[in-house]
């Protein structure tokens, strides 16, 4: 018997299915798997469930530095894992069984090494294969069985390198923040990791660089031409002087000295990689990173798009491109521009510089299924991404006009779209028209609206979610896998805020003590240099001891000098963390007078509870999954505190107090209303029904 290991449950029923029409499925306790043959051979498809071996110490401790270490099964090592135990003691028996192993999951270093870990503590022998794929498309899966090559080695191994690395860097710098803490008397749960630091480190130099800002005044000087804006040529004017000179100076009319034309082509933007994804959907639709990967991860177990952990923004012919095009062409939403491809043969794709060498760009399949709201937003937006990489350039005609009024020189620019091509493919493309009036040189034109303003310099933009994940990948920190979760992990121990995010008091506090005493912990050049060395691994140019070896080499000097400054830096933190506790306080407790905080809560529960707790189980529950913000003015109903709630692009103002008049019809039904609707089929009235509409929707219906 083979047995076929793949990544997920769902995806274990494709690959069953590609492989035979008669497939048989199995129970054992609540795990299915499929059973079929082929070739004359039997073949048994089994899922994991992500990762179902995790890494612990062989014998527990609390201090630092631990490198003892080994591989257990995922539910002994983490209680949130227990959901792992009936699908690890499938593979397990199934395993004892199996003639051969063949590994079916994601092709990339994460899961190669949850295949090969299966492979070595399941099944144990020596006869294995890897089936590489880009999506579960049924030929595709057919043709990588058939085409199987052994076990990815070298991935498996830079998997597990980069595993056990993250795992020595996280567990040890983490215990020695908190026994630091721990000695100057104070708990709480703090974390830093290899690429986590590095991470806050570039958040608090923008959050020092906008504290830091001082802003300048500056002054604009223009004139109006035709109803065209034109601004002057030196631009910003920081001498308010010279400003006025040049506004002094202005005269009734203007002399047209140049007019310039060009027709210029957009070319299509390429096809997305996982980052490029993320940065769009979350321009587009407000998703996290984190959010957009969930969705395509879903969006790819169905069948409907490729893989979407790529670095890749090429799209190889051998994927069938024109295949994949008429298929889209079969769907409503996307006929007409498929039938536009086809009918002028435009199958070449422009392609970006990023390559993957694993998988393809993310694109569609052409299969059809079923989405959810979200699911259905990203979609569209990879197929019509798709679509327009094979649609000619746009044409773009640039006008550049300069004047002189009072010897004084201006300019204005504009734009105007001649051919859309590409951008009617793509209709995320927010680029704007900026319409200028026609000019002529050597024209006169009278000055309208000749103008003086001032303002100020701003401060740098906080990061976005989308746009630190950019520059993450910029600077190579992390891999395409990983940044959305090293994002979630500083939102989580409370580092970071915001969906422009900010460092809160507590995170600049963490960074300073850092980079006071143990500066390494945040040089991302160190971290650069630990992820190049684990992709040698991958590329087979290192050995996966070697690299290991001098990543403990470094991290044990880090934490010797840690260790000699661990008393200053836990006074330190814990001046940070009395400054946090206090800049959190809400409210004083009703029942016991002390200070009152915001509790968060694991999966996105919060509530406002008192810091007397046991003692005093005083609280107030707020929303889920919300930024929840307090408010300087106070409930007008109740006279108590008032906090803004921020749910995605929602946002409301509220009480705490659940018992509040303010909220007494929250939750309510409206009044509704009993409306007859008569159902007409061609101007005929064919059946009547009686609906129900609230009362405000049904007085509006019949007036």
């Amino acid at each position: 018997m083979e047995l076929i290991v793949a990544e997920k449950p769902k995806v274990a029923y494709t690959i069953a299915r590609a492989l035979s029409d008669s497939v048989s499925s199995k129970v054992h306790g609540r795990v299915r798997y499929f059973e079929l043959e082929r070739d004359g051979k039997k073949i048994v498809v089994a899922p994991a469930v992500g990762h179902v071996y995790g890494l612990a110490e062989k014998k527990r401790s609390r201090g630092y530095p631990v490198f003892d270490i080994e591989w257990k099964p995922s539910y002994v090592v983490s209680r949130g894992a227990f959901f792992t135990k009936p699908y690890l003691d499938v593979l397990q028996g199934l395993g004892k069984q199996a003639e051969k192993v063949t590994v079916a999951c994601d092709y990339d270093i994460e899961g190669s090494l949850i295949g090969y870990n299966v492979f070595r503590f399941c099944y144990g022998g020596s006869e294995g294969g890897r089936m590489k794929f880009s999506s579960l498309m049924p030929f595709e899966l057919r043709e990588a069985y058939e085409e199987m090559g052994p076990l990815d080695m070298n991935n498996a191994k830079a998997g597990e390198t980069r595993h056990i690395i993250d795992w020595y860097y996280g567990i040890n710098l983490s215990r020695a923040l908190m026994g630091a803490l721990r000695k100057a008397g104070a708990s709480k749960t703090m974390s830093i990791g290899r690429v986590q630091g590095p991470a806050l480190a570039i958040l608090s130099q923008r959050e020092k660089s906008i504290a830091d800002f001082k802003p300048e005044d500056y002054w604009e000087v223009s004139i109006t031409l035709k109803g065209t804006v034109f601004s002057h040529a030196k631009g910003r004017f920081f001498d308010e002087k010279e400003a006025v000179a040049a506004y002094g100076n202005l005269q009734s009319t203007a002399e047209i000295s140049a007019v310039e034309r060009e027709e210029v082509k957009k070319w299509p933007w390429p096809p997305f990689d996982l980052t490029s994804l993320q940065t769009e959907s979350y321009r587009a639709f407000g998703l996290s990173p984190s959010q957009t990967l969930a969705v395509a991860q879903t969006l790819y177990e169905s069948g409907l798009i490729s893989y979407p952990r790529t670095a890749s923004q090429k799209l190889p012919a051998k994927l069938g491109l024109k295949k994949i095009i008429a298929k889209l062409g079969e769907q409503d939403d996307y006929a007409a521009l498929a039938g536009k491809l086809v009918q002028n043969e435009w199958f070449r794709p422009i392609e970006g510089r990023k390559t993957d060498p694993a998988h393809p760009a993310i694109h569609p399949t052409g299969q059809k299924g079923k989405m959810t709201g979200n699911e259905k937003k990203v979609y569209d937006m990879i197929a019509r991404r798709f679509l327009s990489v094979f649609a000619p350039p746009a044409v773009v005609e640039e006008t550049r006009v300069a004047a002189v009024c009072g010897e004084e020189p201006f300019r204005a620019e504009g734009n105007r779209i001649l051919e859309k091509n590409w951008m009617e493919f793509y209709i995320y493309y927010k680029g704007r028209e900026k319409e200028i009036a026609a000019f002529k040189e050597k024209e006169e034109v009278d000055v309208e609206n000749p103008g003086k303003k001032q303002a100020k310099t701003k401060p740098p933009a906080r990061f976005s979610p989308a746009s630190i994940i950019s520059e993450l990948e910029k600077r190579n920190l992390g891999t395409k896998a990983t940044r959305s979760m090293i994002l979630d992990t500083l939102f989580k121990r409370e580092y970071v805020t915001g969906r422009s995010i900010e460092v809160t008091p507590f995170g600049m506090h963490v960074w300073k003590v850092l980079g006071k005493y143990s500066p390494r912990i945040l040089d991302a050049d160190l971290t650069r240099s630990l992820e190049e060395n684990m992709e040698k691994v991958r590329e087979g140019e290192k050995e996966e001891e070697e690299v290991l070896a001098e990543s403990r080499e470094i991290l044990v000097q880090i934490l010797d000098d840690f260790r000699g400054k661990e008393e200053q830096i836990g006074k330190e933190l814990i001046s940070g963390l009395g400054e946090m506790e206090k800049a959190q306080e809400v409210m004083s407790c009703p029942e016991c007078g002390k200070p009152m905080r915001i509790i968060h809560l694991p999966k996105g529960k919060q509530f406002i509870g008192c810091s007397g707790y046991p003692e005093c189980r005083k609280g107030y529950p707020l929303p889920s999954y919300s930024t929840v913000k307090v408010l300087e003015k106070k409930c007008p109903v109740c006279g108590n505190v008032m906090v803004k709630v921020r749910r995605g692009k929602m946002f409301f103002e509220m009480c705490v107090d659940p018992n509040c008049k303010s909220k007494e019809n929250w939750g309510k039904k409206k009044a509704e209303k009993k409306v007859t609707v008569k159902i007409t089929r061609k101007r005929k009235v064919v059946r009547k029904k009686v609906v129900k509409r609230s009362a405000a929707k049904a007085k509006k219906k019949e007036s």
